[in-house]
Formats: structure tokens, C-alpha cells, sequence
């Protein structure tokens, strides 16, 4: 950034130069009628398009604004060269003479951004160029009168001695000159009339003062057209100099009201935020109407969720970073994020305006963060009951089958055996036994499928000794090797025992059935009043939390405690299932 700061000094500097010259031509110039005048504004309509265009160069490096303010101040100056008494350096006065006024309709176009952002916009001022640089080249080369009276200079670039020819090309110049007016007119007209309330709002100044050049510009033109003997040397008239000389003041005019209204806008804001409650205004209402932007919008950020939502909690996707309409400012308090404004990106033009704002209201912010994530809890609690309720029913139906499908039919086989054997028990005593001892073998697997089931429902182990025995018997039942790393050794609540245990009977059940995992690792820690349960394995990766419904139930019950559910499941590299559960 100094680097820059020294480049631009220098061209400052430069320009300075350049209107010490234009100073020293306009006295020592044999056809100046108006030395005195000339010497004073000549220099001054000049060092002020280069001041104000190095300052908003300065001021916002990437923005190509403030070049075109800098280049039309030495196009300017290069114009200046029409005072000189030596012929050549007059002609070349005469030929870039009319580059200011392209330069400027350049810059009026690509203000505030500028960029050229339509292809009319683009094609106007390629033609401009064109006919500045190229168009009026033969009616120099044909000798054309370049004379503003008797004591000025003659043509030196003229080849061939014919005026009238040479007045055709003047004339065609003229003619596009008129025409590329109209449509720079137009063309800002629809700039201004596209434009939202803030792009309108810091646009004004210069968009006006420019809009009037124009139609200065365009009289003068047709005067020329009827009344000039000269067009292509002939100036604008008063005016159109005059409304071009204000150009760089509006602009210096428009940031003096950016920032007094900037100030205007936080104070009006923070009168209205202490009589909070007037007529039912909203916080949104207060900062839309500070900052000029009926389009903005509020985001909060959510904590617990760690995204942001809107005032009913519902989640809210914010405007990509690209977007050319649409902008964020993020509002920290105390380096934490409360909430995001959603404006209008004219408004990144003074950036500290929507910062500014949002630091006036970051308590008010702040309140309606607490209430917006209370909201977003609510709708995430409603949603995650009925998730429970509907895993609940689930679990139920098939426990239901596994009951009647499993160990009641066992059961009832077990009935008729012990029915058969007591018939037997007399008659054929050898039959009997063996009919009792098969009901022996089949009552052993009934209690073993309601072991299973058991521990589906809550294992007993994990009642009776805790966590940590709870994961070794589940990992000692998995199918591959599985590693216990960590588990805290101070028993912890039951529900968080229990929903760390069926997280990782899931997760594992998960490795079992699709990972292809060669060996997993377990590890419970305790941080900051969570519970941490991680689960990690070797497998192929690419787990889709919303792809099955066993992921989607662990999450309904870590919801149920507050807690939530990571799932990092790169394709090829393994799967981490991380919970964070509160722990108090």
C-alpha cells in the first residue's frame, strides 16, 4: 500500500508539472485573448479531475474509478497544447483536444464501480475512441483549418491542400459526436432509473452534474454543426465547461454527504433504538430505514446450531460472496458473531456506513440473536419429539416382530414340548428326556434372543457397571477389530450414557454393514461440559447422514439432549461419526 501511495504522489506530483507548463504556454502564447482567466482555471479544472481522481484512486485501489478521474485531469492538460505558438505541438494540442470529453463520458459511465457493466455502455465508448483518435486523422492529413483566428498556428500535419474534403471528415466527427451525446444521456438516464435507492442516493451528485454536461455538450455541438467554421477546434461552449469543471467537486460533494449522512443515519439510530418499542418498529424497519435500503435483511447466528437463521429460526443461506447486488457485513460482539445484514452492495461504496450501523445496534442485535436461536431451538425441539416419537414407534413394531418372529415362537415350541414330554413322561420315561432336553436347548436360545434384544432396548451392563464395560462388550461383538481408546472413568448421566452407548452401536452396525472397515477405534472424552463420542474407521468412506435412517435417528436423540451429530465421511479415506453431547 505505500508503494502505491508514493506511485500516486508522484503522478500528483506530475500533474502539478504538467499545469506549470500549461501556465507558461497560455502567457507566452501569441493567440491567447484571455491569458489571465485561462492561466487561473486552465490548471485548476485540471489539478482537480487529477487531486479528486489520485484521492478516490487512493481511497479504493481495485476500483478503476478513480483512474478515469486521474486521466481525464491529463487528457486535460494535454488539450492545454492548443496554447502553444509552435505549430507542431499546436497541432497535437488540436488532435487529443477532444479525448477529455471521452474520457469523461468513460468515466460518467463506469461510476461508482468503474466498470463498463452493459455492452451498450462498452460499444459507446469504443466508438467515442474511435472517432477521438481516428475518425479526424484525414482531416488533419487534408489540410483542415485548425486556425482559431489569424495569430495561431497552421496545420503542421497537413499532406494534401483540401479544405473541403478535410471539412467532411469534420463533419462526420461532429455528427457521431452529437449522436454518441444523445446515447451517453440516455444511457445515464437508465443508469440512474435502474439503480436502487442507495446506488441512486450516492450516484446523485455526479450522475446530475454529468447528465447536465451532456445536454450542455449537445447544444454546443449543434451550434457548432450551423455556425462553426471550425468544428474540430472549436470548444465547448460556457456551460457545457462549466458543468464539466464540476464533475470532480460533485464527486468530492457526494462522499461529504456519504459521510455526513453516514453520521446522520447512526444517530437517528440509536435515538430510535433507545426509544425502542414506538409504534411497534422493528429492528429490521430502524436499520433499513438508517441506511436507505428497503431490500435489507437480518440473520442471526445460532450457537447452538453454528449457522445463522432468520427471526423465526428457520435457517437462512446467505448471498454468495460473487454476488454483484447483493452484500453481507457480519456483526461481532466481543469477537463473537451475532448477526449478518443482508444490503444492498451500493452500500459497500462507504464501508464503514453498514458497520457503523451495526455496531450501533449490536445490543439490540444481540437481543434478537437470543430470541431468533430460542425460536430455532423450539422448531428443532418440535421437529426432533416427533422424530423421536416416529423412531419410537418404529423401535416398537420391530421389537414387536423380533418378539413374535424370535423368542415367542421359541416359546410356544417350548409349550408343546413340555406338553408332549409330560405325556410321555410315563409311558416312555428315555423319550421324555430327550423331549426335555431339547425344550432345555430351545428355552437357552429364547433367553439368548431376549439377551439381544435386551440390549438393544438398554443393556443391563450399562446400567450396572457404565459406559465404559458397555463399549468393551460392544466391541468385543463386532465384527472386526475394534479399539476402546478413551472413555471417561466417573460414571455420567444415564441419558448420555445411553445415547453415547447407541451412538456407537450404530455406528458400528454401520461399519459392519456398508464401511468395509479392516479395524475402528471408540473414544468418549469430556471438554468444556460435552461429552465427546468419536467413532472412526479404515472403510470406504462417502456416509450420507440423510441417505439412511440410523444416522437420521441418532441425530433425533442427541436433538432430544441438545447435542448434535458430525458425520466426516470422505469417499476412500474412512469415516470420523463425532458427537458432542452436553455434559454438565
Amino acid at each position: 500500500m505505500s508503494s502505491l501511495r508514493y506511485a500516486l504522489a508522484a503522478l500528483f506530483a506530475a500533474s502539478v508539472a504538467m499545469a506549470a507548463v500549461m501556465v507558461a504556454l497560455v502567457v507566452s502564447s501569441d493567440h491567447e485573448s484571455a491569458k489571465g482567466v485561462t492561466a487561473v482555471l486552465g490548471p485548476f479544472i485540471g489539478l482537480s479531475f487529477c487531486g479528486t481522481g489520485v484521492f478516490a484512486w487512493m481511497r479504493r485501489p481495485h476500483n478503476r474509478f478513480g483512474a478515469l478521474m486521474t486521466a481525464v485531469g491529463f487528457a486535460w492538460f494535454l488539450g492545454g497544447l492548443t496554447e502553444a505558438n509552435d505549430p507542431w505541438v499546436y497541432t497535437l494540442g488540436v488532435y487529443v483536444g477532444p479525448l477529455y470529453l471521452v474520457l469523461v463520458g468513460h468515466m460518467l459511465l463506469a461510476f461508482p464501480s468503474g466498470r463498463l457493466e452493459t455492452p451498450a455502455a462498452q460499444w459507446l465508448v469504443a466508438i467515442a475512441y474511435v472517432t477521438a483518435l481516428a475518425v479526424q486523422v484525414p482531416f488533419f492529413l487534408l489540410g483542415g483549418d485548425i486556425s482559431g483566428d489569424d495569430n495561431a498556428p497552421r496545420n503542421a500535419w497537413a499532406i494534401w491542400d483540401n479544405p473541403d474534403g478535410a471539412q467532411v471528415f469534420a463533419t462526420v466527427a461532429q455528427l457521431v459526436a452529437a449522436v454518441l451525446i444523445v446515447w451517453l444521456a440516455v444511457l445515464l438516464w437508465q443508469k440512474r432509473r435502474d439503480a436502487s435507492a442507495p446506488q441512486r442516493r450516492a450516484m446523485a451528485p455526479v450522475l446530475w452534474t454529468g447528465f447536465v454536461l451532456m445536454v450542455t455538450l449537445a447544444v454546443a455541438v449543434a451550434e457548432q454543426l450551423f455556425g462553426a467554421s471550425s468544428p474540430i477546434v472549436a470548444g465547448p461552449s460556457l456551460p457545457a465547461l462549466v458543468a464539466f469543471a464540476a464533475v470532480p467537486w460533485a464527486f468530492v460533494i457526494g462522499l461529504l454527504r456519504s459521510r455526513y449522512s453516514r453520521a446522520g443515519a447512526v444517530g437517528d439510530l440509536v435515538e430510535r433504538l433507545n426509544a425502542q418499542g414506538a409504534e411497534g418498529e422493528s429492528l429490521r424497519d430502524a436499520l433499513s430505514e438508517a441506511l436507505g435500503d428497503s431490500s435489507l435483511a437480518l440473520a442471526f447466528w445460532s450457537r447452538g446450531s453454528e449457522r445463522y437463521v432468520d427471526q423465526h429460526g428457520q435457517p437462512v443461506d446467505l448471498p454468495p460472496a460473487t454476488s454483484r447486488s447483493r452484500a453481507v457485513t457480519e456483526i461481532e460482539r466481543e469477537a463473537v458473531p451475532v448477526a449478518a445484514i443482508v444490503h444492498d452492495a451500493a452500500l459497500l461504496d462507504e464501508p464503514g456506513l453498514v458497520r457503523a450501523a451495526g455496531a450501533a445496534a449490536a445490543l439490540a442485535l444481540e437481543n434478537e440473536r437470543l430470541e431468533a436461536e430460542l425460536k430455532a431451538r423450539v422448531a428443532e425441539l418440535q421437529v426432533s419429539r416427533a422424530k423421536v416419537i416416529e423412531v419410537g414407534m418404529a423401535e416398537r413394531r420391530a421389537l414387536e416382530r423380533n418378539l413374535h418372529d424370535g423368542a415367542q415362537q421359541r416359546l410356544v415350541a417350548l409349550s408343546l414340548q413340555l406338553g408332549l414330554a409330560k405325556t410321555k413322561l410315563r409311558a416312555d420315561p428315555d423319550v421324555a428326556e430327550r423331549i426335555l432336553d431339547g425344550a432345555r436347548v430351545e428355552l437357552a436360545s429364547a433367553l439368548e434372543e431376549l439377551r439381544e434384544l435386551a440390549r438393544g432396548i438398554h443393556p443391563a451392563i450399562l446400567t450396572d457397571r457404565g459406559l465404559g464395560p458397555a463399549l468393551e462388550a460392544l466391541a468385543s461383538r463386532a465384527p472386526v477389530p475394534v479399539e476402546v481408546d478413551a472413555v471417561p472413568e466417573g460414571r455420567m448421566p444415564t441419558a448420555v450414557e445411553a445415547v453415547a452407548y447407541f451412538v456407537v452401536a450404530e455406528s458400528l452396525t454401520n461399519m459392519a454393514k456398508y464401511a468395509h472397515a479392516e479395524y475402528a477405534s471408540v473414544r468418549v472424552l469430556r471438554e468444556n461440559g460435552y461429552a465427546v463420542v468419536e467413532i472412526e474407521d479404515n472403510g470406504i468412506g462417502g456416509a450420507d447422514p440423510s441417505a439412511g435412517s440410523g444416522l437420521r435417528g441418532l441425530a433425533d436423540r442427541l436433538a432430544a439432549l441438545d447435542g448434535r451429530l458430525e458425520v466426516d465421511s470422505p469417499p476412500g479415506v474412512g469415516t470420523t461419526v463425532r458427537a458432542r453431547i452436553p455434559c454438565a
